[in-house]
């Protein structure tokens, strides 16, 4: 929701649109000490990075990054930490279950236009789930952009589809297991029919 967002938001260190303020208050509600976070698109392993201030906790971690210079520099950024590993891969709906089992706690997709097909692919079904949507997208018009990136309707309904309910809408889709929701009675509302509480305009061009 637009409350709990404006509420919690926080770019800390890394993170881009406030991400890392609504994952603390997450963990903090999870009462997680620890867990495994896992991001597909992992850039350098810290420039826009939705999981590195929970490495720099001392959680586990794996970034996937395409880019081979990437890959390399986000091997060099966290060479002190062996618990936090790396592979240069190209990750689609056919290999993401490779990277993501039932250990992984948050996953972040960022990889700029497969991210749909990625979370439609998941065999397993982590507690928290950071996904990139094309945000340009109206929020009730389905359907995929011409790179095959979902905007916040199709991603809503994939989210609903597999036992997620949607936290809040950073220009990413923060998704959180329907089990947990009686850790979030702040959340209310139906992110479709009451998409208005849920989804910020800010983003149409």
């Amino acid at each position: 929701m637009l409350t709990f967002l404006n509420t919690y938001r926080k770019d800390i260190t890394f993170s881009q649109n406030g991400e890392e303020g609504i994952i603390l208050e997450c963990v903090r509600r999870m009462e997680l000490v620890s867990g495994h976070a896992v991001e597909i698109g992992g850039n350098d392993g810290r420039y826009c990075s939705n999981t590195a201030l929970l490495l720099q906790r001392g959680w586990s971690g794996l970034f996937v990054e395409a880019d081979y210079g990437l890959y390399l520099k986000s091997k060099q950024n966290w060479a002190h930490m062996p618990e936090v590993r790396h592979q240069c891969c190209k990750v689609d709906e056919r290999n993401i279950n490779a990277f993501v089992d039932d250990t992984c706690t948050l996953l972040s997709l960022d990889t700029d236009g497969s991210d749909y097909r990625i979370f439609c692919g998941l065999e397993s079904h982590p507690p928290i789930i950071i996904v990139e949507i094309d945000s340009s997208i109206p929020p009730l018009t389905d359907g995929l952009n011409a790179d095959g990136g979902a905007g916040y309707y199709s991603m809503t309904v994939a989210a609903l589809e597999r036992g997620y309910f949607v936290l809040c809408h950073t220009g990413n889709l923060v998704l959180v297991k329907d089990e947990l929701k009686h850790l979030f009675p702040d959340v209310k509302g139906h992110p479709l029919i009451d998409h208005e509480l849920y989804f910020n305009t800010s983003w149409l061009k």
